[in-house]
């Protein structure tokens, strides 16, 4: 049989129909391959949008956050000294406006009536303007007076021309312990300013661009930059982020046919290498950043690096405004004996009710941090060495009522050290040294105590 077929040959029906079911199934695979090719070109047409929307959100959100931050500073200072003067809230406004050329112009409303505005050229006419009577303003004032948090409005047409974003946040001090109302401070960001510095037009790397969620209303807002056809036919939309508010931005093609097929084919094997390669980095970024978090995943406290940053702008702010903090930190005694006895999962419950206690008991201003193990710091700004030793004292007291966790009654107790800057120290690391050493002093001190009481006993 084998001889036979040598002989003769092959036959051209069989080979011919090979040929044909080998061009119909690369038909097919073309055509498979195709379809994949153009599902992967819009997959990547998403992915650029993204890209142009994450850039353009960065940006944005990094230059409203800059101006905003800023801007806490002169909050904090009147929530500190609520008794302040204008001449101070000036030179603390000169400032910001000259490290944010975002700010047009600052207003500060004492029980919402505005007393100062800076520049005051130009805004002569907003003196004396008392929020309750003016219905345009009106009720996003209360609106951040009932939240308590600052309420981003606009864009809106500003009387000088061009559009701004108008920032309101509620301002309160502590009179004896209780929480008072001072006024209202509104900072005004050019937004036609924002979109330059931000690079945000309404056609971007080859996609329509638009943005939705004027007032800070997110999706529900309305539309005030581009066409609302753009989210009609969005490849991809993004939020952009700022307290109390967020907008939405969308982009789509500017064209309505996609790349060719063809081309897409020759860059495919390329294409899969820089996916994987921005795969491998985006991985690689977000660990990073997780490194980086500034919160303690226990207890959801601040962690020691976030901490130590706030320490630190706030010794450097000292010398414009006069205000210094204190540092108080916080070893929790016999904790290791409850985590030996009765495991983790109980020594985990017990930090976590811990540091709430610590932070029901501190104002909304200071920071509670976690320091690693059974350690806490707590930072104070603009408070005097007496009520540092109240807290200290305080602290100590809570830590030393019983602790009710799966049905165990745990009993331990802390030791509190603290620093005051600048009384104690000229730099934040000497405070944080000296505090630490005195926490540890006190420690010494409990447990030479305990040992006179079990000695007694």
């Amino acid at each position: 049989m084998k001889q036979k077929l040598l002989r003769a040959g092959l036959s051209a029906a069989p080979v011919y129909s090979l040929i044909g079911v080998m061009l119909i199934v690369c038909l097919g695979l073309t055509e498979y391959v195709a379809g994949l090719a153009q599902q992967r070109a819009e997959q990547i047409l998403q992915m650029e949008a993204t890209v142009v929307l994450a850039r353009m959100r960065a940006r944005m959100e990094s230059e409203i956050n800059s101006v905003l931050y800023l801007s806490r500073s002169l909050t904090t200072f009147i929530a500190v000294q609520p008794q302040s003067t204008p001449e101070r809230w000036r030179e603390l406004s000169r400032e910001i406006v000259g490290e944010a050329p975002l700010v047009r112009n600052i207003g500060l409303a004492p029980d919402n009536v505005i007393r100062f505005v800076y520049p005051l050229q130009g805004n002569e006419a907003a003196i004396g303007l008392d929020y309750r009577t003016n219905a345009q303003q009106w009720p996003a004032v209360e609106e951040a007076m009932s939240s308590g948090k600052m309420k981003l409005a606009g864009p809106v047409p500003l009387i000088q021309g061009g559009h701004g974003l108008i920032a309101r946040t509620p301002i309160y001090y502590q009179d004896d312990a209780v929480r008072r109302y001072w006024g209202l401070a509104s900072i005004v960001v050019d937004y036609d300013r924002l979109l330059g510095q931000a690079d945000v037009h309404e056609v971007l790397g080859g996609f329509n661009i638009a943005i939705r969620g004027a007032d800070g209303e997110g999706e529900q807002g309305d539309l005030f930059f581009g066409e609302e056809v753009v989210f009609e036919q969005a490849l991809a939309k993004m939020s952009v982020y700022f307290p109390s508010g967020s907008w939405v931005m969308a982009a789509s093609l500017t064209r309505h046919t996609l790349p060719s097929v063809v081309i897409l084919r020759l860059v495919s094997w390329l294409i899969i290498a820089i996916l994987a390669g921005g795969a491998v980095l985006m991985f690689q970024l977000y660990r990073f950043a997780h490194k980086q978090s500034l919160t303690d995943t226990l207890t959801g406290s601040a962690n020691r690096r976030l901490l130590m940053y706030r320490a630190e702008q706030l010794s450097q702010l000292y010398a414009r405004t006069g205000d210094g903090f204190a540092l108080l930190f916080i070893d929790l005694n016999h904790f290791k004996q409850v985590n030996d006895t009765f495991g983790h999962q109980v020594g985990d419950q017990l930090l976590i009710q811990a540091a709430a206690r610590i932070e029901q008991n501190t104002r909304v201003s200071d920071t509670l941090a976690r320091n690693g193990g059974d350690e806490f710091i707590v930072l104070q700004p603009g408070v005097a060495r007496e009520h540092v030793e109240q807290l200290a004292s305080k602290i100590e007291e809570l830590m030393a009522e019983p602790f009710i966790i799966d049905g165990l009654t745990l009993s331990i107790s802390a030791s509190v050290g603290y620093a005051v800057f600048p009384d104690d120290g000229h730099s934040a690391d000497e405070i944080i040294n000296l505090a630490d050493s005195r926490m540890y002093e006190r420690k010494r001190e409990k447990k030479q105590l305990e040992k006179k009481q079990e000695g007694e006993g």
